[in-house]
């Protein structure tokens, strides 16, 4: 983990990866509203459990935080474009530097990364699943889930999900859609560490560096970014 930096600032090769719990006071959730566009507090509206409900305006409103100080912008004025299978852009400020970013959130634990390039981040919370062989068959590449097919219990749950939050980084990092895009590409992992060794076609011309992030017990995490990145950096808010 790097130390909190008290002026964030984002050089082209370089990745800022924020860890953010979605754990907040009721004072600060209705400070938090006040900052999301009508689109999204609409969408909340539309949720039925309140847990989630509160956790989603959290990690909206903790993005929005975020940005700003990277944007020297007030949350509340950001304006953020978002499409099913699309990036989210930054329309507002226009003057954003060509900031890119990406946000997943599971349980009560969020990831927001920020970069200069291509950017996806992923976080899952890990849960058992039963029978994961059959649940790789349907998503994964067919050698992946051979792959898993060897590994039994907590092993083969750990991959499962290592797996699952590398590949929907790269995805979405590509701007690919998930679920539809988990069985198109095919990633390894290495003792190393993970990599692609079989592209989706969007990328076929294009190369993603994989991360894993560390992140609380209990929950796992990924971030895909591009080749030409040099440092990653972790900070917690």
């Amino acid at each position: 983990m790097t130390a909190h930096p008290s002026s964030p600032h984002l050089k082209p090769s370089t990745v800022h990866v924020w860890r953010v719990p979605l754990i907040a006071s009721r004072q600060e959730q209705a400070t938090i509203v006040r900052w999301l566009s009508p689109d999204e507090r609409t969408a909340l509206e539309r949720m039925s459990k309140r847990a989630e409900r509160d956790r989603r305006s959290v990690a909206w409103g903790r993005l929005r935080y975020i940005l700003s100080r990277y944007l020297d912008h007030p949350p509340s004025e950001i304006d953020i474009h978002r499409k099913p299978s699309e990036r989210p852009e930054i329309l507002r400020p226009a003057n954003n530097g060509g900031l890119r970013f990406n946000l997943s959130h599971s349980g009560a634990q969020a990831l927001v990364a920020l970069s200069r390039g291509p950017v996806g981040v992923d976080i899952e919370r890990i849960k058992p699943l039963r029978p994961v062989h059959q649940l790789a068959r349907r998503f994964f590449a067919p050698a992946e889930a051979t792959d898993l097919g060897c590994l039994t219990g907590d092993a083969q749950v750990l991959s499962f999900f290592r797996l699952w939050v590398l590949k929907e980084a790269y995805l979405k990092a590509a701007g690919v859609g998930v679920p539809e895009g988990l069985a198109q590409c095919e990633i390894a992992l290495d003792v190393e560490g993970a990599r692609v060794i079989r592209p989706v076609d969007a990328l076929s011309m294009t190369t993603l560096q994989l991360r894993e992030i560390p992140v609380s017990a209990g929950y796992i995490a990924a971030v895909a970014f591009g080749s030409d990145v040099r440092d990653l950096s972790v900070f917690d808010l």
